[in-house]
């Protein structure tokens, strides 16, 4: 009677915890279900949106990490329409060729007249700047690695969940590229999306201020304010700029770079077949 009573109390015991086992690994199914539809959903909506896209966005998108920050990527190029094509870095055979073309010896030669104009007016201190324009595949490598583009994809991401998931229906292709659109961070990235920087048809320089070879002030926007507007290096370089015969146009305010300047070519030396 007893062994027939310690058998059945075994039974129960084991047929609560296999129920509790059976929940627990349904509950966790459940779970990592959600799990992946959510993360598999942001890389959908790029398919979705990048639908129609210049195959050189396309083509980017595809060496970008991460569906948010592809999202980020794709909510620029959608904004620059029509103008993508006409603000597209310069491929690497024009890159090569941009050295001998005469905007490019126009613009060292006006670099030049700003250096000048500044070590002559701040004795010890010189300004350096890359005179390169920058490549397609370093503004990728930069844009996966940013802090500022990670902080603003996940926010467009999020963004994007509460607006469309849960909804009876899933958003269309208009309804989706009308989102990206529209959405902006609350703060400007640092970076603008690979292939529409002004860097990649040297359009655009980054100057610092070193003395005896050390940065004094340099591109980290963190260190703006501190490095530039503190010590008055912000004044002074747009004064130099205007000395050097004001051939750029800036700083760029947002984000605030104090160092970042546009390239305004002459009319004479700008060359539309780039």
């Amino acid at each position: 009677m007893r062994t027939t009573s310690y058998g059945l109390l075994t039974l129960r015991v084991l047929l609560l915890v296999a129920t509790a086992f059976n929940t627990a690994v349904a509950f966790g199914s459940q779970t990592q279900v959600a799990e992946t539809a959510s993360k598999t959903l942001p890389e959908a909506w790029v398919v979705q949106a990048s639908a129609g896209l210049d195959p050189r966005a396309v083509d980017a998108l595809q060496r970008i990490l991460g569906s948010d920050r592809r999202l980020l990527a794709l909510s620029a190029y959608l904004r620059a329409g029509d103008t993508l094509a006409e603000r597209w870095s310069w491929s690497r055979q024009q890159l090569s060729n941009y050295p001998a073309t005469p905007e490019a010896k126009a613009a060292s030669a006006d670099i030049d007249a700003v250096v000048g104009a500044f070590a002559a007016a701040n004795f010890g201190f010189t300004l350096q700047v890359n005179r390169k324009p920058r490549s397609l595949e370093i503004q990728i490598a930069r844009w996966n690695l940013d802090e500022s583009v990670g902080t603003a994809a996940a926010a467009l991401v999020a963004a994007l969940e509460q607006r469309f998931t849960g909804n009876p229906s899933t958003p269309n292709t208009d309804q989706l590229q009308k989102a990206l659109m529209e959405w902006k961070p609350r703060v400007a990235t640092a970076l603008a999306a690979p292939g529409l920087s002004a860097h990649g048809q040297g359009r655009a320089f980054d100057f610092q201020v070193e003395r005896a070879g050390q940065v004094i002030a340099g591109v980290d926007v963190a260190l703006a304010s501190q490095q530039w507007g503190a010590a008055g290096w912000t004044q002074k370089l747009r004064a130099a700029v205007s000395a050097g015969g004001n051939h750029f146009a800036g700083p760029l305010q947002s984000p605030f770079e104090p160092w970042h300047y546009s390239y305004v070519p002459r009319p004479a030396t700008s060359d539309g077949s780039r």
